[in-house]
């Protein structure tokens, strides 16, 4: 998988965890765990939001291999907007039915069901119930409002995840991968809504490029 495929999964994957804990807090589903239960409650507290991002991702030698910046919306249930504005403009866009990602500069669009985007692999699986979804995954309480996640199977999309708040506001999250890859994104400006137009999750494609569907 490339630098761009495997970063627009981890993308996908922070955006249905916090959509699936979410969701089981409407449902009153309760999580066992202490740390999965503290995690649960923050992400609760972040599922409406919008703000800015900076995402740099560094080798296995610790040296930056790419940065990119943007902006970007969630809101409950599944739905969030990721605009990537430098170094190349893209947008990944969930409606809660079709996630549509948006190559801008090379013309082509990939819409897929959501359903069919959560998959097999644990990481996949982060758009479920957080009551199927966290068993997945050993939390540990870091301090200061932080919390690492390593899937317990060996066949997860991130070796292990690091979510990090300040004052119950998400401000970063890091991803290790199996080969010593390490992605961070930093979240900025960040501002709560209490419910968005339903027009910022419609994307409207120009006519000329290629979209390649995925049902």
């Amino acid at each position: 998988m490339n630098d761009k495929c495997w970063l627009r999964q981890i993308i996908v994957t922070f955006f249905f965890m916090v959509s699936a804990v979410s969701f089981a807090a409407d449902q009153g589903v309760a999580v066992e765990d202490g740390s999965s239960s503290v995690l649960a409650e923050l992400l609760e507290a972040n599922r409406n939001i919008e703000g800015e991002f900076l995402q740099v991702t560094y080798n296995e030698s610790g040296d930056q291999v790419q940065l990119s910046e943007g902006v970007f919306m969630l809101a409950s249930p599944n739905r969030f907007v990721w605009d990537t504005i430098k170094p190349f403009p893209q947008r990944i866009i969930s409606d809660g039915e079709w996630l549509t990602i948006w190559d801008v500069d090379l013309e082509q669009a990939t819409k897929k069901k959501v359903g069919r985007t959560l998959g097999q692999s644990p990481a996949a699986l982060l758009g479920r119930p957080a009551a199927e979804v966290l068993p997945f995954y050993h939390v540990d309480f870091l301090g200061q409002q932080r919390f690492r996640l390593k899937p317990f199977s060996e066949e997860g999309l991130f070796g292990s995840l690091t979510l990090s708040f300040q004052n119950d506001i998400i401000k970063a999250m890091s991803i290790e991968d199996s080969l010593g890859q390490t992605t961070v994104i930093e979240f900025k400006e960040i501002e709560p809504h209490d419910g968005v137009s339903e027009q910022n999750f419609v994307v409207d494609l120009p006519s000329n490029i290629d979209v390649f569907i995925e049902e």
